[in-house]
């Protein structure tokens, strides 16, 4: 079945949206997410603190990632570089995940017409995102795929929760919440799950 989220924060209090998959942050995870269940066949909503593609820490920054050729012996090499490394607190069938999951999402990038650099014989080198560039490009893909994207939601808890007895509200409202805290609409107070 699919849930009901209150836009209560983007301006009315009286109407919704329906969806069967709702994504929580708009950043690397939640933007692959949303595309995922999007392409799946799911009706998808994306929810941000801020803007999605521009806001959070990868937005502003450079994200180096773990792009090692399919080859068993380089997978192998990396693996014991990265075990050692690590102390040796590290589990092997991880580290593959990750390389395969890695190998796979950077490939995709490329598909999609990431501007990844090119050496000096003109090799792409695709060992680093450029945030901007990168969340630009997820936002881009998470709207082709049919997800819909809410831009700058101030609670989390009370979109999930659309019969709840209280909105988001801005803290210059002079209620006294907190920027993105749960304001109560009326004397009651909101559920221990709901409070930050």
């Amino acid at each position: 079945g699919s849930m009901a989220v209150s836009n209560a924060a983007q301006g009315s209090a009286n109407s919704g949206y329906e969806a069967d998959v709702l994504v929580i942050g708009g950043g690397p995870a939640g933007t692959w997410a949303a595309i995922r269940a999007a392409r799946a066949g799911a009706s998808v909503i994306l929810a941000d603190k801020g803007y999605c593609g521009s806001s959070g820490a990868t937005a502003a920054a450079g994200t180096a990632v773990w792009y090692v050729d399919p080859d068993p012996h380089k997978r192998e090499a990396a693996m014991a570089s990265r075990y050692d490394m690590g102390g040796r607190l590290a589990d092997s069938g991880w580290m593959r995940r990750v390389l395969e999951q890695t190998w796979d999402g950077i490939n995709t990038l490329a598909e999609w017409g990431y501007p990844f650099p090119l050496d000096q014989e003109g090799v792409s080198r695709r060992n680093s995102l450029q945030g901007p560039e990168y969340m630009r490009l997820m936002r881009k893909q998470v709207k082709q795929a049919g997800a819909r994207i809410l831009d700058i939601i101030r609670c989390w808890s009370c979109c999930a929760m659309p019969k709840a007895p209280w909105r988001a509200r801005p803290a210059s409202t002079g209620n006294g919440a907190a920027p993105g805290r749960c304001a109560p609409a009326r004397s009651s107070s909101p559920p221990a799950a709901a409070r930050s």
